[in-house]
């Protein structure tokens, strides 16, 4: 019986052990996947603009747009043909929802000539992640 007790300890004690780390690493794990999903839209996002661009020999002209207004805009448009996923939601972006939070802010110059895309970071308005025409043209941290 003391035996049995004793395992019955021991299992408990790896069981609280256990939990506790999933509850310690979680949060960088989340954060892991929220800057791999931003990276991943991030790219798919910037293919697109430069198809547009190509076509257009312009950038989309609004300016500032959400990643969701941008993304309504190049599906309308036909230069991307679904949505991305919401690094914010982890769902794909909801094109009949007109308010979606997804951090993503997209700007262009007063002749469409130069674009910007950033990911902010979760609890600031710094980026986390910029690509733009000019000067971070493949994926970069803004430092």
């Amino acid at each position: 019986m003391k035996k049995a007790a004793n395992y019955f300890t021991r299992l408990i004690l790896l069981a609280v052990l256990a939990a506790g780390l999933v509850l310690i690493l979680r949060p960088a794990r989340d954060q892991v996947r929220l800057e791999q999903l931003s990276k991943q839209t991030l790219l798919i996002l910037q293919t697109s603009l430069q198809n547009y661009h190509v076509e257009e020999e312009a950038y989309p002209p609004q300016s500032p747009m959400s990643g969701a207004q941008l993304i309504r805009f190049l599906i309308a448009d036909k230069h991307l043909p679904k949505p991305p996923l919401n690094p914010v939601t982890l769902q794909p972006y909801d094109l009949s929802e007109q308010r979606q939070t997804d951090r993503i802010v997209y700007t262009t110059d007063e002749l469409a000539e130069t674009y910007s895309l950033q990911i902010l970071q979760a609890n600031s308005q710094q980026s986390l992640w910029i690509v733009d025409s000019t000067e971070h043209q493949s994926l970069e941290t803004a430092d």
